[in-house]
């Protein structure tokens, strides 16, 4: 019986292309490139998204935006700033850092709303991120991509509407009803 002959199966072995070739793929709009990106990063961006957001559908919406992101950006990415896993964790920090952000800015809209809303007092900092992001997980999606243009984006009323196509109206109505429904979270939880 003949020895099987290593070298015949170079051909059938499909090799996985680095990180580099991926990612210049992936900037030539190659979508299979970005699914093999996603498969090899995907995972070790939600281990890092999940150490921060304890809601999950709130680190899977981020997860979801650092991937758009890196779509989106793979044209700007340049060999010498580093490897295109570090690359992807900054991108992912950078989200974590809006994440925190936007929710410092609806921390104090709620507190602004709400007569005796005084969540810094009553709550350690960590405890106040996870029942605001509990409490955004409740919203429904219209209420919190209004506050998300808002508090993370940095957009006005009018910028909001315009972005969406609905009237100003709308807009506020949606914070109102937004904020309403948060500050009777806390005071039904008991976090108020």
């Amino acid at each position: 019986m003949a020895e099987p002959n290593p070298a015949s199966w170079a051909n059938t072995v499909d090799e996985a292309p680095d990180a580099r070739q991926l990612l210049q793929r992936v900037a030539a709009g190659d979508r299979e490139a970005f699914h093999a990106f996603y498969a090899r990063y995907g995972a070790r961006v939600m281990a890092m998204v999940r150490r921060q957001v304890a809601a999950r559908q709130l680190a899977e919406e981020l997860v979801q935006d650092v991937f758009l992101a890196a779509w989106l950006g793979a044209r700007g990415y340049r060999e010498e700033i580093g490897d295109p896993e570090g690359w992807l964790l900054g991108i992912t920090r950078h989200k974590l850092q809006d994440h925190w952000r936007r929710l410092r800015g609806l921390m104090g809209a709620v507190g602004a709303h709400a007569e005796h809303v005084r969540l810094e007092a009553r709550m350690p900092d960590a405890d106040v991120r996870l029942a605001v992001e509990e409490a955004l997980s409740g919203l429904p999606p219209e209420q919190r991509r209004v506050l998300d243009l808002i508090y993370q984006g940095g957009l006005t009323f009018a910028e909001t509407a315009h972005a969406l196509r609905v009237p100003p109206g709308t807009v506020k109505s949606r914070v109102h009803a937004a904020l309403l429904t948060l500050r009777v979270f806390f005071r039904g939880s008991g976090r108020s």
